[in-house]
């Protein structure tokens, strides 16, 4: 296995999913302050996640905003387990850097040229795709994971969804839904995207055994995540 849900009045939701703004100061002989305690901590160590529905055809749109305390890192072992009894299979993944050539002088915007995180690891992602992978007639759903930094823009999330949907061939009744997650401890200039098919088998499962059967797979630097209900918090 390789690295290469949800309907709600929409929220305000523009720029990124940036967690915090951390701005301190110290008195005279105070004690150092730790940003990894207490609030601030815990922030840095929180998730937040926008998910929605992406329909072909029908344009995509931020449906539901998420916060969890923490994401869990996956054993690799028990994700093939559990998406196997779940008949879940990974369509494809890839990851994208964003990077910006400066055209120096210049003022011609044909020359500048900007990589979205989120659009090249959609690229890669369909350029990834096994010949020998289908999306069967009994394919519940199939969902677009995106795990990017806290800068992580949910526009460009949008049109990295629109690529991958115009550019997988499944059935016209599958759900397509997306997870766009913005996490602290992931490179700001860095975004991966795991497409899953998912059968819908989650019953009797809980936690992340049931994040994983309802294919809600995040990848990075070679290892795999998940959220779990049990994590969510109101602040």
């Amino acid at each position: 296995m390789s690295c290469s849900s949800i309907r709600t009045a929409a929220p305000n939701i523009g720029g990124s999913t940036k967690l915090f703004s951390l701005i301190k100061g110290e008195a005279f002989g105070a004690e150092p302050f730790d940003e990894n305690e207490g609030g601030v901590g815990l922030a840095k160590r929180a998730a937040i996640k926008i998910a929605g529905v992406a329909n072909k055809g029908k344009g995509n749109g931020a449906q539901e905003l998420v916060r969890y305390g923490k994401m869990q890192e996956l054993d690799e072992a028990a994700v093939k387990s559990i998406m196997e009894k779940a008949e879940c299979q990974i369509l494809c993944s890839g990851t994208g850097k964003e990077t910006y050539h400066d055209p120096g002088s210049s003022y011609r915007l044909e020359e500048r040229v900007i990589n979205l995180a989120p659009i090249e690891a959609a690229q890669n992602a369909l350029s990834s795709i096994a010949s020998t992978v289908t999306i069967g007639e009994d394919t519940k759903s199939v969902v677009i994971n995106f795990l990017g930094g806290d800068e992580l823009i949910i526009g460009e999330v949008l049109q990295a969804c629109d690529l991958l949907v115009d550019g997988l061939d499944f059935p016209t009744k599958t759900k397509v839904v997306f997870n766009s997650v913005g996490f602290s401890a992931i490179p700001e200039d860095v975004c991966s995207v795991v497409v899953v098919a998912s059968g819908g088998k989650a019953g009797g499962l809980e936690g992340v055994d049931e994040s994983i059967a309802r294919g809600e797979l995040y990848a990075n630097d070679g290892k795999w995540f998940t959220v779990a209900e049990g994590d969510i918090t109101a602040n």
